[in-house]
């Protein structure tokens, strides 16, 4: 029989991501047989009677080829809202930790070809345009790299690899079941394809991913307008997918987003509390939030952090700040505080609204401030705005629309 070849790089450590399903024990199989350097992963749901038993056997099989595995015990932990979604983050986040613990460079998932067409039908059945139709090989959860060496080999084939070999596994029950969409699909349509079927899915399923939208973070209002729900979704999947945390987008959720948008010059959108979508006069921005933070610091010509580079070494009367080698504070701007300029005193917001400033860099908005605390400069803000001071004082805006 054919045997299976997974192409990885035997220099990296893998997680392998073990349920004791056919899939998986013909992945961990085939590693082991490679001779990769690995750690077994698995999550006890404690959903069937048979988990303990599986649990067990996955232990002896790992005992007995020397093999370290990681057991998430989920007896006393009850699941959250949707059974299926707690479940993916509960072992996404499971397989992070041991990742981080074991320094392992990817975790190692047993999706298959199977899944891929699955999955495809299951998009085109929701009207879904995503940025990858089916699954990827490689992606990123939570911040840990997933790979995916199986999406080549069929169910059928894991399985009969796995009894050629006298590779143990158990069948989940409820994936006998018509109870969930997938499994549906899965005995419905999928087990009854034939080869020449299943290539001219999976054919179909290459030519639609090649038609997807290019992502950007910073687009024009009209262009995103102009675009149509599936589109749409295309690119908030895209972004939930570098955050690694996804959310149903139904069409009444995105035609809401449209309404608000169109009657407001400014408005924002919390996809997730890891990405905000959000309309700035006559453009759109995909925000990272994880990078608006609180900053204060002290300094005296010179000052750099992520986003700000600031150089007053050769003065900043420019700017009408004297007194340089004096110690200054730089920190984000309180919106209620007052502000002068040429003699005239105006809120710090009242600027922001007249600048026309996105609402997501008046959380981070630098002012420096002397060793009074008193505020002796804010920099202008204006899209496209070209500062013509001989001191250096940049502000990268688009730092905060970068994943």
């Amino acid at each position: 029989m054919e045997t299976i070849k997974l192409n990885l790089d035997r220099s990296k450590k893998y997680v392998v991501a073990c349920s004791f399903g056919p899939d998986s024990m013909a992945l961990l199989a085939a590693a082991l047989f490679e001779k990769l350097n690995i750690i077994a992963a698995h999550v006890n749901y404690r959903k069937r009677d048979e988990s303990v038993f599986e649990q067990k056997s996955l232990e002896d099989f790992c005992d007995k080829n020397h093999l370290k595995l990681y057991v998430l015990d989920l007896l006393k932990k009850k699941p959250e809202g949707n059974f299926q979604d707690w479940a993916r983050r509960v072992r996404y986040e499971f397989f992070k930790n041991v990742a981080e613990k074991e320094h392992a460079d990817a975790v190692l998932v047993a999706h298959q070809q199977d899944d891929v067409i699955e999955t495809y039908l299951m998009q085109k059945n929701r009207g879904n345009f995503v940025k990858n139709y089916g699954i990827s090989a490689k992606n990123e959860v939570f911040g840990v790299k997933i790979v995916r060496p199986l999406l080549g080999y069929s169910k059928k084939f894991l399985e009969e690899y796995d009894k050629a070999n006298n590779i143990p596994f158990a069948i989940d029950k409820s994936n006998l079941s018509d109870d969930y969409t997938r499994n549906k699909i899965r005995h419905s349509i999928v087990e009854k394809m034939t080869e020449e079927e299943r290539k001219r899915v999976l054919e179909e399923i290459q030519h639609c991913s090649n038609k997807t939208i290019k992502p950007e973070s910073i687009l024009s209002f009209q262009n995103f307008m102009n675009l149509n729900y599936e589109e749409i979704v295309s690119l908030i999947d895209w972004f939930m997918t570098k955050t690694g945390k996804h959310r149903d987008l139904s069409e009444k959720f995105v035609e809401e987003i449209k309404k608000a948008f169109a009657s407001k010059p400014n408005h924002k959108i919390e996809i997730s509390d890891l990405l905000w979508l959000e309309k700035d006069y006559d453009e759109v921005y995909f925000v990272n939030p994880k990078k608006i933070k609180t900053y204060k610091h002290r300094f005296t010509d010179k000052f750099e952090n992520e986003f700000i580079k600031l150089d007053f070494a050769n003065g900043a009367e420019d700017r009408g700040i004297d007194g340089i080698n004096k110690e200054f504070t730089i920190k984000n701007l309180d919106r209620n505080e007052e502000y002068i300029i040429k003699d005239y005193s105006s809120k710090i917001n009242r600027l922001f609204i007249d600048w026309k400033m996105p609402l997501f860099l008046r959380e981070i908005w630098p002012g420096i401030y002397d060793k009074n605390g008193k505020l002796v400069y804010v920099p202008r803000y204006r899209k496209n705005f070209e500062d013509k001071h001989k001191s250096k004082f940049v502000i990268d805006t688009k730092y905060f629309t970068s994943f």
